[in-house]
C-alpha cells in the first residue's frame, strides 16, 4: 500500500494576524491550503471587493505557496433562528436576504479564484442565541435533537435556493457544523443532505462539535454517516465535563474526547482527499493564538506519524 498523503489546511482567522502575515505564518507552520471568511485581524469584509481586489487576494495566497480550499463572506445563516423564518416567504426576511447576498458574493469570488466550494451554516435552533438556550438539555439528551418535519421543510427550501445559485457559479456548498445549528451531528446533517439530494451538498465535518452535541460514537458510526459528503474537517478538540449543563472546555488537538486517531485511520484507509483544516479555540498559557495553532499542527503531525 502506498503511503497516503493528507492535505493540511488552516482556518486563518484563528491566527488573529493581518492577512498577509497570516498567510506567511500558515505556510511556515505547514499548511497546504487555507480557509477564511474575513481579511485579517481587523475582520475586513470581502463583500465590497471588486474583481481586481479579488485577483490580488488570489495572488497573495499563491505567493505563499498556498491554495484556497474554502471561502465565505462572514458566516451565512449562522445566527438566524430557523423559527423566525416563514416557509413561504423566507426571502423577505432581512437577515436571510443579507446572508443570501453574502453567500452569492462568496460564490462569485470562489468562481473567479477557482475555489471549488463556499462555506455556509445551517441556522440556529430555537432560542439558541439567547441566554436561556431553552432547547439545549433536550438536544443533549437526544444526541443532538430531532429536526421536526416543519423545520426540515424550511431547511430544504433555504438550501434549495442556495443550491440554485451554486449551480450558476459551479461551486459546492460546504455546510459547517456547530452545536448551535441544525447540522450539529452527523445524523442531522445526513438527514438534510438526503432530503436535498444534490451532489453539491458537502460538509466541513466538525467531530468535536458532534461530540459536544451528545454524539458519542462520532469516530465510528459518525464517520460512516459523513464520509460520502466530506469536503474537509474542521479540527479542534474539547473535553465535555457535563453535557447536560453545556459545561465543556477546548484543549489541544488529540488531548480531548474526540478519537482523532480512529478518524484519521478511517480517512487513510479510504484514501480520502478531504482537507484536514486545523483550528484552535483553546488558548495556551502564553495567550498566543499563533502558538495554539503551532501546538495543534504539532499534535496533528504526531498523530499522522503514528498511523
Amino acid at each position: 500500500m502506498t503511503e497516503h498523503r493528507f492535505k493540511l489546511g488552516m482556518y486563518l482567522p484563528e491566527l488573529a494576524l493581518p492577512f498577509d502575515e497570516s498567510l506567511a505564518k500558515a505556510s511556515e507552520i505547514g499548511a497546504d491550503c487555507v480557509w477564511f471568511n474575513t481579511l485579517g485581524a481587523d475582520g475586513q469584509s470581502m463583500r465590497e471587493l471588486d474583481d481586481a481586489a479579488v485577483d490580488r487576494i488570489g495572488e497573495q495566497v499563491a505567493s505563499h505557496g498556498l491554495e484556497i480550499f474554502l471561502i465565505n463572506i462572514g458566516n451565512p445563516f449562522k445566527q438566524i433562528h430557523l423559527t423566525d423564518l416563514d416557509l413561504d416567504c423566507m426571502e423577505e426576511h432581512p437577515e436571510f436576504r443579507q446572508d443570501m447576498d453574502d453567500m452569492v458574493r462568496s460564490m462569485q469570488i470562489a468562481a473567479r479564484l477557482g475555489v471549488g466550494a463556499v462555506g455556509v451554516f445551517t441556522f440556529a435552533w430555537p432560542g439558541e442565541y439567547t441566554a436561556a438556550k431553552p432547547t439545549w438539555p433536550m438536544r443533549w439528551l437526544t444526541r443532538g435533537g430531532h429536526i421536526a418535519d416543519v423545520d426540515l421543510e424550511k431547511l430544504v427550501r433555504a438550501f434549495s435556493l442556495a443550491l440554485e445559485e451554486a449551480e450558476k457559479y459551479d461551486v459546492d456548498l460546504a455546510l459547517s457544523m456547530m452545536p448551535w445549528n441544525y447540522t450539529n451531528t452527523t445524523g442531522n446533517f445526513r438527514r438534510l443532505a438526503e432530503a436535498l439530494n444534490s451532489p453539491r451538498v458537502k460538509v466541513m465535518w466538525g467531530p468535536s462539535d458532534n461530540m459536544n452535541s451528545g454524539e458519542a460514537d462520532v469516530a465510528t458510526a459518525g464517520f460512516l454517516n459523513i464520509h460520502p459528503y466530506l469536503h474537509g474537517l474542521h479540527l479542534k478538540d474539547l473535553t465535555v465535563k457535563n453535557g447536560l449543563q453545556l459545561d465543556f472546555s477546548y484543549c489541544p488537538l488529540g488531548e480531548g474526547d474526540v478519537d482523532y486517531p480512529a478518524i484519521l485511520r478511517s480517512l487513510r484507509d479510504r484514501n480520502s482527499d478531504a482537507v484536514l483544516s486545523v483550528a484552535t479555540h483553546f488558548v495556551p498559557p502564553s495567550g498566543s493564538r499563533v502558538e495554539a495553532m503551532e501546538i495543534n499542527y504539532r499534535n496533528l503531525n504526531r498523530m499522522l506519524g503514528n498511523l
